[in-house]
């Protein structure tokens, strides 16, 4: 499952929670609505489990039977893009905020697609329609998004986001760590080091929190916390990729 999917889920609305999924057709003789909404609450229940093809085949069975429902769209992107079917997805997520114009979850789960995949300036509008919905319980995660989104091509703006996000939700933890990898691009030490260390009280560290705890204390010269950074990453999270950065440029400095 992708980094970010079960975050997703959580925004999707699960109908009972008790519906076991089974591949049968358990919505022989209901009422459209009915099978819309059982089988949206099956297809989910498979995207949870990691079953993508059958959370497919349901989440479809929704969408004949109620082709209006946001939801059942969005949720049927994500299944594709977890089969790495880009252009299906895309074209459930557009549907969805087509259907669902104020639907931040929409909005947020396009925008996040579309950053993903290169059309930052597009994602940024659509970040900006959903953090606009009024009475949204969750715009420092918008904001959040959005910052690290804008943080490849525009710091200052990705560090205006982030600060939103941190105004609503001082001890949000993603925000927290883009904020030190802004100040860290910015050749803000200091402050890269502030944000790891508020950081660190609000989450656990993350393979991501330490490769960019190394290089803040590379930059600043401290090399004795470096390497016990270092220690602790290879130590910890021996699989990561940050695990393999950090093997890879030692072994180029020899």
């Amino acid at each position: 499952m992708k980094a970010g999917t079960l975050f997703l889920l959580l925004g999707l609305t699960s109908l009972t929670g008790c519906v076991t999924t089974n591949s049968g057709d358990f919505s022989a003789g209901a009422s459209a609505e009915d099978a819309a909404a059982l089988n949206l609450d099956l297809g989910i229940g498979y995207l949870r489990q990691g079953d993508f093809e059958q959370a497919i085949t349901k989440l479809r069975k929704s969408i004949d039977e109620d082709p209006n429902n946001p939801t059942a769209h969005r949720a049927l992107g994500l299944a594709y893009e977890e089969m790495d079917d880009k252009k299906g997805a895309e074209k459930e997520y557009r549907t969805a905020v087509r259907l669902g114009s104020d639907d931040a979850d929409a909005l947020n789960q396009l925008a996040s697609f579309l950053c993903a995949n290169g059309d930052k300036l597009e994602a940024l509008q659509l970040y900006d329609r959903a953090i606009e919905v009024p009475l949204y319980p969750n715009k420092a995660m918008l904001y959040a998004n959005a910052g690290t989104c804008a943080k490849e091509s525009d710091l200052d703006l990705a560090e205006s986001y982030l600060r939103n996000a941190l105004a609503i939700q001082p001890d949000y933890a993603v925000a927290l760590l883009q904020m030190a990898e802004v100040a860290y691009r910015k050749e803000n030490y200091l402050q890269a080091q502030a944000f790891l260390e508020r950081y660190a009280g609000a989450s656990s560290y993350t393979p991501a929190s330490l490769w960019l705890t190394y290089r803040v204390e590379i930059a600043m010269k401290d090399p004795a916390s470096a390497r016990n950074t270092a220690a602790r990453l290879v130590r910890e999270f021996p699989e990561s990729i940050e695990t393999r950065l950090l093997l890879e440029e030692q072994r180029d400095a020899g």
